[in-house]
């Protein structure tokens, strides 16, 4: 849904998702003064749209995503699920939390996605039904990451179109890879990472599968690992081969030797980062990843 000249939306689109993760970047940086991750999940909790800003330590988007998950599935801010799990919050003003509660919530973790801390709300439509969700993780307080997640939904509301994003530098490159999809006429999620494999910009296509997001990221992550394309990283498990004939599946969670995957690395060998794409066949998904590559080292001058 096209936000232009109207502040009622029905679904959380990659466009609306972009907005939001602008103006939330924004405030996190000149409000809160500290860069964080943010991530945006629609209805099924499934990832649409990630940034990872600069300096945010790298754990921070798998929490964003996970509170994000947990807003939109448990229909509810992750505040209140809180305050469920520890009794010091239940009634205590927000400006009287005690310090460390949000550190509860590490502990109340349902297979690694439930997280109770405060920075997670649900999106809802004019109607207040539950659409997605929206996470926030890296601010100094829980509370600074509410504030953060609440200005990243109401920016989807917005008319005015919302500032640049100060990730310009990789968002170009994850817009390229989404070009060359949409000229082929698919679907995909990209996911770009830095050269240790953690998600610094991730988008997912309007219509994309929601498995293609894990997929995309963990392709990203098998060539930001073994610093080449992910596909010949099934040569590991060859026991003639590199690696003492690792096994290819069960060992690792993150690991895809899968074509889709590719490193970005410099004339020198130095790696800058990675690219994963999943929507595609295998033979397009690392074509796309091959031209965001070659897209992530012209721009940056590599």
């Amino acid at each position: 849904m096209e936000p232009s000249g109207s502040n009622e939306i029905d679904l959380v689109t990659l466009e609306l998702a972009r907005r939001g993760l602008r103006a939330a970047e924004r405030v996190a940086g000149e409000l809160v003064g500290w860069p964080c991750s943010i991530a945006v999940v629609d209805r099924a909790g499934a990832l649409v749209a990630g940034h990872r800003m600069e300096g945010a330590p790298p754990a921070t988007f798998d929490i964003a995503v996970e509170k994000a998950w947990t807003a939109a599935t448990f229909l509810a801010p992750t505040l209140m699920l809180g305050r469920m799990t520890d009794p010091r919050t239940a009634l205590a003003p927000l400006d009287q939390l005690p310090l460390g509660h949000h550190g509860m919530g590490l502990q109340f973790k349902h297979k690694g996605r439930l997280t109770t801390i405060m920075g997670g709300i649900p999106i809802r439509d004019r109607d207040m039904k539950v659409i997605g969700g929206v996470g926030t993780s890296g601010t100094p307080s829980a509370l600074d990451d509410n504030t953060v997640s609440q200005r990243c939904w109401s920016a989807m509301y917005d008319v005015e179109e919302p500032p640049a994003s100060g990730l310009e530098r990789y968002t170009k490159v994850v817009e390229a890879a989404l070009e060359a999809a949409e000229r082929m006429g698919l679907l995909v999620s990209v996911c770009l990472s830095d050269p240790d494999g953690w998600p610094r910009v991730f988008y997912r296509m309007d219509g994309a599968l929601f498995p293609t997001a894990e997929l995309a990221r963990d392709k990203a992550w098998t060539a930001a690992a073994f610093r080449m394309p992910s596909a010949d990283a099934a040569s590991f498990g060859r026991k003639d081969a590199p690696g003492w004939g690792i096994p290819t599946s069960g060992w690792n969670e993150r690991f895809c030797p899968v074509p889709g995957g590719m490193p970005i690395l410099d004339d020198g060998g130095r790696s800058l980062g990675s690219v994963g794409i999943a929507g595609g066949t295998p033979a397009q998904d690392a074509r796309i990843a091959r031209e965001a590559a070659k897209e992530a080292l012209a721009a940056w001058g590599a």
